[in-house]
């Protein structure tokens, strides 16, 4: 009868059962070294990448006060409408939007998403690039874009 671990390497020397480091080979020995050092290799990347992730520096208050207008405005994509309206009810703060520190919320990472190229600008200090709205065709019908009083 074969037993497995605490019990059968506490009776290693009875002969009924066996060491459980006798199986562990040269070859296993070296495999479990490789991995460890694969396992701390991969979490020292991760935690150097999470370093790049956060800003080198805070915000400061102008940097908020900017995202804050970008955000309420009709410019801002509803992800970050949508975000605004979070930290306004107090669920978050816009220094741990713009600092990473919510950067696993789903909904701040949509937000991000949908407006990254503004809210870079925000934080340097420039004003976002704000495409129009694209100016409806005229149409082959004969009704006007606009009503006047002669057009009664």
């Amino acid at each position: 009868m074969v037993e497995l671990g605490a019990a059968a390497a506490r009776r290693s020397g009875d002969g009924e059962g066996f060491v459980v480091g006798s199986w562990r080979t040269a070859e296993v020995l070296t495999a479990e070294d490789v991995l460890a050092r694969s396992v701390a290799d991969a979490d020292r990347t991760m935690r150097e990448a999470a370093a790049l992730r956060r800003p080198r520096r805070e915000p400061s208050a102008e940097d908020v006060r900017r995202v804050m207008r970008y955000a309420k405005s009709n410019a801002a994509s509803p992800e970050l409408q949508a975000l605004q309206r979070r930290i306004a009810g107090g669920h978050l703060s816009w220094r741990q939007v713009l600092m990473g520190e919510a950067a696993g919320d789903r909904g701040v990472r949509a937000a991000l998403e949908a407006d990254r190229d503004a809210l870079a600008a925000l934080c340097r200090g420039e004003e976002p690039r704000v495409e129009p709205p694209p100016k409806p065709e005229p149409g082959d019908d004969d009704e006007p874009m606009s009503f006047t009083e002669d057009a009664w």
